[in-house]
């Protein structure tokens, strides 16, 4: 058994095998990248296999805790830690990773203890969602197209532009910066400004006595009235891109989230990762190395973005021609105000967004204040900074 991951031939043959959990197109990216890559190398055999999502990564740890389990696994790289806390994955050397390729979000979303515990190989966040046939219907310049900032949002709500909005502190959490609001700093430290969070509450309770606008902890009842042309907006997940594509065709378009008095929207950005069995053979890793690097070249990336415009790449030297791909120019630049979470605080984030749940729903509902929901998660924050 090895303990890194690790390149040293230079002759690539055996086999590979990946578990993933991505459907539809996405999917098929995937497969048709093995396909490729077996015809530049046609010793290797890579066989990627799908395994249900709800099972990812609880089909992987029984099996690798029992000796068995893929080479490789495709995974958000929100649950890795388990992964990590049971030692089933390898962290991969420096010396055969170039990670300067890689955006600063995504690495420190699998960077632990200074370790780099997964290729990233490609990200998603929130964005806004329309319905152009909608906006088409009237002769007003101004409502014809989509909002900037979030009075906005609401004065096209009242104007009977309906919005769709899943209500949960996870979902919701692109507005607290529009307030200035904050959990960490840019050294991913946790450093709370909770202030701008209280004022977001209140904007959330204020527009959802607001004729059209629609608030859901269901995400598919939105997704699905969307889909059916029953809303104008819809803050969507950009994983649900092509869905909307297929059931909207070129109805649907996607905006930035509007913008706050206390600065832009700050969604979260996820990743998939590539992560490497901690059973592995030295030539399976050095296969799955290699074959990380490839879907994770620029070619590959700007291929995966022109079959799907429904996700961000995290190799940052890939540009895409913004004008012939309208959608994934928006990501692009929605990605620039995106958070993501920092795998060395991700244990203590995965609580406190527990608790904000808790917290926002209560707040919601009108049983505590919204000063209070702030006072009691900052409590949270302090026990670990302490």
């Amino acid at each position: 058994m090895n303990n890194q991951v690790n390149s040293s031939s230079t002759q690539l043959q055996g086999n590979l095998l990946i578990w993933h959990s991505t459907e539809g197109k996405v999917a098929n990216m995937f497969i048709n990248a093995v396909e490729q890559f077996k015809e530049l190398k046609p010793e290797v055999n890579i066989l990627i296999q799908s395994i249900p999502k709800q099972k990812n990564p609880s089909f992987f740890i029984e099996k690798s805790e029992a000796g068995f389990g893929s080479s490789a696994l495709i995974i958000d790289a929100k649950n890795l830690t388990e992964l990590l806390e049971k030692r089933l994955i390898n962290p991969i050397d420096s010396e055969f990773i170039n990670t300067s390729i890689f955006s600063s979000s995504t690495l420190n979303q699998v960077r632990y203890q200074g370790k780099i515990h997964g290729i990233p190989l490609g990200s998603n966040t929130r964005i806004l969602c329309y319905n152009k046939a909608k906006l088409d219907a009237t002769n007003d310049p101004i409502l014809s197209t989509p909002p900037t900032d979030l009075d906005g949002l609401i004065q096209r709500a009242i104007k009977g532009y309906t919005l769709g909005l899943v209500s949960s502190f996870e979902d919701t959490f692109w507005g607290m910066g529009t307030f200035g609001g904050k959990l960490f700093n840019e050294l991913d430290l946790l450093e709370p400004n909770l202030d701008g969070w209280i004022k977001w509450l209140d904007w959330l309770k204020n527009a959802s006595v607001q004729p059209n606008v629609i608030f859901s902890r269901n995400r598919d009842i939105l997704h699905n009235a969307f889909s059916e042309s029953k809303l104008a907006y819809y803050v969507c997940e950009s994983t649900e891109i092509l869905d909307f594509t297929d059931s909207l065709g070129d109805n649907f378009r996607v905006a930035l989230l509007p913008q706050g008095q206390g600065g832009k929207a700050t969604p979260l950005i996820y990743t998939k990762v590539m992560v490497f069995n901690h059973s592995n053979t030295e030539n399976e890793n050095h296969l799955g190395l290699a074959f990380a690097k490839f879907i994770t070249n620029p070619e590959q990336q700007l291929a995966g973005i022109i079959k799907t415009q429904s996700f961000i790449p995290t190799n940052r030297n890939v540009n895409p021609n913004v004008a012939l791909l309208p959608i994934e120019s928006v990501l692009l630049k929605q990605a620039e105000s995106a958070v993501a979470i920092p795998f060395n605080n991700l244990q203590q984030i995965l609580s406190i967004f527990e608790q904000g749940e808790i917290l926002y729903q209560q707040a919601f509902a009108g049983e505590i204040s919204t000063v209070k929901a702030a006072e009691e998660l900052t409590l949270l924050l302090n026990t670990f900074n302490n």
